[in-house]
């Protein structure tokens, strides 16, 4: 009798440190980044839709996304993922020539844009 009880025991604590805690983390970790997202930040929805937060009303538990200069207004638990820049929003992107062919090529493309 003792055996079955321990070996119950043995488990149910197996379960919780594999299956309930991990899920645990994860959830707290989507939690926190959902609260600390702020405007400015380019996000990705659980739809599929890429944009960057223009507001945030933490009462109402929504906020603002800017997709392409159109606003739309979801719940903040419709956020699936917060760019890797967190909330560094890049106005550009730089080319950094690696060789002197490529250096040409971009100089010939700034002067004939130019032209």
């Amino acid at each position: 009798m003792n055996a079955n009880i321990l070996i119950l025991v043995v488990f149910i604590a197996a379960m919780y440190f594999i299956m309930i805690r991990p899920q645990q983390k994860a959830q707290k970790k989507r939690q926190a980044m959902i609260n600390d997202v702020q405007p400015g930040a380019q996000i990705v929805t659980i739809g599929g839709m890429h944009g960057t937060v223009a507001s945030v009303n933490k009462e109402a538990r929504t906020f603002e996304l800017d997709a392409e200069g159109i606003i739309l207004v979801f719940e903040l638990s419709a956020i699936r993922q917060v760019s890797k820049e967190g909330n560094k929003v890049s106005a550009e992107t730089t080319v950094v020539p690696e060789t002197e062919t490529e250096t040409k090529a971009i100089e010939e493309d700034t002067t004939s844009e130019d032209k």
